[in-house]
Parts: C-alpha cells; structure tokens; sequence
C-alpha cells in the first residue's frame, strides 16, 4: 500500500457555480497508463462527451488520465490537489467538477490535476471502484508526485478531492 499525506479542501458549491469555463485543450492532458491500463485491454472505443448547458460531460473512458493546471510561476506555492470529478460513476461532469475546480485552485497557486478515470457503474461496464477507479487514484497520485520537479510540486503536498463519485476512490485511499 503506497503512503502519502492527503489535504482535504471543501469548497462550497456556490462558490464552485461561480467559476468560469475553462477549455481543457488549453492544458496538457498525461495517459495515467501510456502503456493501457490493466483491465482495459481490447476496449478501444472512443470517450463519449456530452454537453449540457455549458458543462462537458464524459463517459467510455478507457484511457484513464490527468488534465495538468499549473499556477502562475510568481504565485506557485508547490501545493497541488488531485480533482476527481463526480457523475455516479456512470459519466464524469468534467467541466463543473473538474475543469473550473482546477481553474481557480490554480490561479490561487496550486497545481490541479483533473482525473479521467474508469466508470465502474456505466452501462455494460467491467470496471469496479476497488479494481479500476482507485489504481486510477493511486496512479495519478504516483505519476504527480514522479513529475513533481517538471512541474514545480512539492511531493509531499499532494492532495486529493473528489465531488459525489469522485470522492469515493479519494475515501479508499
């Protein structure tokens, strides 16, 4: 079992309503498993996204990975928070949950890595929280803290919140 300290940040949903759009594109994206992810081997379909009203919303994800938001060099604080967004384990409301969440933690100086992880309770899937969406978890956890000098993080203050679904593979850890 792999040990690390987690922060818990709660932000109120009212204040998470407030913050603006932001396009992923603008902002790399890291293969969790470059290599594919156990478990996943022979699914080969594309993500599905769904918009509804200004939100991105993600399902078939196969590919796990981490959307990377760094700060401002000038206001870096070497903090970083894992985001792992909520969608009844069916789909990921990326946007609202996630896109916008890392937005704001990094214009207030923590790097924020948006997780795509694997959907245990989508149709027809063959994931489950315990075998696919934790080791999603605990991969990108693993692969922040390895990139930590590349991104200016330091690797002992690496955090994780998850938002409904999201923060049960967060409560496993």
């Amino acid at each position: 079992m792999f040990h690390w300290r987690a922060f818990l940040l709660m932000i109120p949903a009212v204040v998470v309503a407030a913050w603006s759009q932001t396009p992923a594109t603008r902002h790399p994206v890291v293969l969790l498993w470059p290599g594919g992810a156990p478990g996943s081997e022979g699914k080969t379909g594309d993500e599905k996204v769904r918009t509804q009203q200004d939100d991105q919303i993600v399902s078939s994800v196969h590919r796990p990975s981490i959307t990377v938001y760094l700060p401002p060099k000038g206001k870096a604080t070497g903090a970083s928070v894992i985001v792992a967004p909520g969608g009844g384990h069916s789909e990921l409301w990326i946007t609202h949950e996630g896109y916008r969440v890392a937005e704001w933690l990094s214009q207030h100086g923590i790097a924020a890595f948006v997780l795509k992880y694997r959907l245990a309770r989508e149709t027809g899937s063959t994931y489950t929280l315990l075998g696919h969406e934790l080791p999603d978890m605990q991969r990108a956890i693993r692969t922040v803290r390895a990139r930590s000098a590349e991104w200016s993080v330091d690797p002992n203050r690496i955090g994780v919140m998850g938002f409904s679904a999201g923060a049960e593979p967060v409560g496993r850890l």
